[in-house]
C-alpha cells in the first residue's frame, strides 16, 4: 500500500516537470522566439601581424564583414557588432595580395549562420630601409660683405625605414639652414625632413638618427673685377678690337683687413705680339697673399681679344666743337672759325661707324696772357678708335680781359 502511494507520488511529480517544462517551451517560443538577425559591418581585426616586416600598403583600409546568427530574441535584439569577434590570422603572409579567411566568434547561447565576406583580399608591403644622402640647402642672405660656403653635414647618410613604396619615393632628406644677417658660422644639430618629389613631407617613415650636425661657414667676401694682363701687341696694320674677360669679376674671401686692400684680380700674362686674328687664352689668375677665390673651382678666366686689320676714314669738325681749357680768371678766349680734318683709324669692320659724336676736342690756355696765341688742338675719340691726325694741328684764340 505504502509503496504505491510512493509510486503514484513520484509519477505525479515527473509529469509536473514534464508539464513546467513544456510550458517553459511554449512560453518561451510565444514570448521569447528563436529569431534570425545580421549584424553589420563588424570591424575586422588583423591579428599576428608582424609589423617589423609587413605592413598593410593602404594604412587607411579597414576591414569590415556581416554576420549573421540566430538565438533568442532577448540575447540577439541588442547585439552589436562590438559583440562579435571577427579576425584575419597573418601569420606567415607574404607581400602583396593575401586572400584570408575571416574568423568569427560570436557570444555564448547564439549560433553563427553566415560571414560575409568569409574571405578578404589583404595587400600588404614589405618593410624596407635605405641608407639616403643628406643634403643642406640655405636660406636667407647674409650681413652684407658676408657669404655662406658650401655646407658640411654628419653623418653624410641616413637610414630610412618604412613600407617599400614610401621608401622607394623619397626624393631627398634635406635640413634647412637660414643664415639671414649671420656673419659668423653656423654649427649644430638639427633635425631634416624627408621629401618626396613634390616636396612633401613622406608619411609612415622612420628614421635614424633624428638629426645631423650641420656647419656652414660663413666668411668676409668681396667681389672683385678681374682685369686681363695684355702683353704685347698685334703687327702694324692692325688693331685690338675688345678685350672680353670671363667671369668679368670673382668672389673672393679672406680677413676684413686683406679685402679692403683688393682692388682688382690680374691674369697671368697674355701675351698678343704680333697675332693678326681674334684668340681665346684659358689663363689662371693671381691672388695676392691671404686672398682666395670664394668659390674653389673657379680659379681661371677665359679671356677673347678681338683683333682686326685697320682701316682709316676722316672725320670733319668745326672750331665751335672746340672745348677751352685752363683759362684764367679775368680772362675770356675766343677761337677762329676754321674747319679741323681728323684722321681716325680702327678695326675694318667698325670703321663706318665712327662719327663726331665720339671725338672730344679741346686747347689749354693754362699760363697764357691776354694776347693772340697759337694753341695745340688735343683729341681723345671713343675706344677702338683712335685719331692719327687733327688738321690744322694748331688753331689761333684772342685772350681778351673781362671788362669790369
Amino acid at each position: 500500500m505504502h509503496r504505491r502511494l510512493f509510486d503514484d507520488d513520484t509519477a505525479i511529480k515527473i509529469l509536473s516537470i514534464i508539464l513546467a517544462v513544456l510550458m517553459w517551451l511554449y512560453v518561451m517560443n510565444e514570448q521569447n522566439p528563436q529569431v534570425t538577425y545580421i549584424i553589420k559591418d563588424v570591424p575586422v581585426k588583423l591579428v599576428n601581424l608582424d609589423e617589423e616586416k609587413l605592413v598593410l600598403k593602404d594604412e587607411s583600409a579597414e576591414f569590415k564583414v556581416n554576420v549573421k546568427v540566430r538565438g533568442r530574441r532577448s540575447l540577439v535584439s541588442d547585439l552589436k557588432s562590438d559583440d562579435i569577434s571577427a579576425e584575419m590570422n597573418m601569420k606567415g603572409r607574404i607581400e602583396g595580395e593575401n586572400l584570408i579567411r575571416v574568423d568569427v566568434v560570436v557570444p555564448p547561447n547564439i549560433e553563427l549562420i553566415d560571414v560575409y565576406p568569409r574571405e578578404i583580399l589583404v595587400t600588404l608591403e614589405a618593410v624596407i630601409e635605405e641608407e639616403r644622402p643628406v643634403t643642406v640647402e640655405v636660406t636667407g642672405t647674409t650681413a652684407q660683405g658676408f657669404a655662406a660656403r658650401p655646407a658640411q653635414v654628419s653623418p653624410q647618410y641616413v637610414t630610412v625605414k618604412g613600407p617599400r613604396s614610401a621608401v622607394e619615393a623619397v626624393n631627398k632628406v634635406v635640413v634647412y639652414i637660414d643664415v639671414s644677417g649671420k656673419d659668423k658660422p653656423i654649427i649644430g644639430n638639427f633635425p631634416f625632413k624627408v621629401l618626396d618629389k613634390n616636396g612633401k613631407e613622406q608619411k609612415r617613415i622612420t628614421f635614424t638618427p633624428q638629426t645631423v650636425e650641420v656647419t656652414v661657414p660663413i666668411v668676409p667676401v668681396a667681389n672683385t673685377q678681374i682685369i686681363p694682363n695684355i702683353k704685347g701687341n698685334p703687327p702694324e696694320g692692325y688693331i685690338i678690337r675688345d678685350v672680353r674677360i670671363d667671369p668679368p669679376s670673382i668672389i673672393v674671401t679672406g680677413s676684413e683687413e686683406e679685402l679692403a686692400n683688393v682692388q682688382s684680380i690680374t691674369t697671368e700674362p697674355i701675351n698678343i705680339q704680333d697675332r693678326t686674328s681674334t684668340t681665346t687664352f684659358d689663363v689662371d689668375l693671381i691672388f695676392p697673399n691671404g686672398i682666395t677665390s670664394f668659390d674653389e673651382d673657379v680659379r681661371t678666366a677665359k679671356v677673347t681679344v678681338e683683333i682686326e686689320k685697320l682701316s682709316e676714314t676722316t672725320l670733319n669738325l668745326n672750331s665751335d666743337n672746340v672745348t677751352i681749357e685752363g683759362i684764367a680768371s679775368g680772362l675770356s678766349a675766343s677761337v677762329e672759325q676754321t674747319q679741323l680734318i681728323l684722321t681716325v683709324s680702327g678695326p675694318n669692320s667698325i670703321i663706318d661707324k665712327v662719327n663726331e659724336n665720339m671725338v672730344k676736342l679741346k686747347i689749354d690756355l693754362t699760363g697764357l696772357t691776354a694776347g693772340e696765341h697759337t694753341v695745340k688742338v688735343q683729341g681723345d675719340i671713343s675706344r677702338p678708335y683712335r685719331i692719327i691726325k687733327i688738321e690744322p694741328s694748331d688753331i689761333h684764340v684772342v685772350i681778351s680781359e673781362i671788362s669790369q
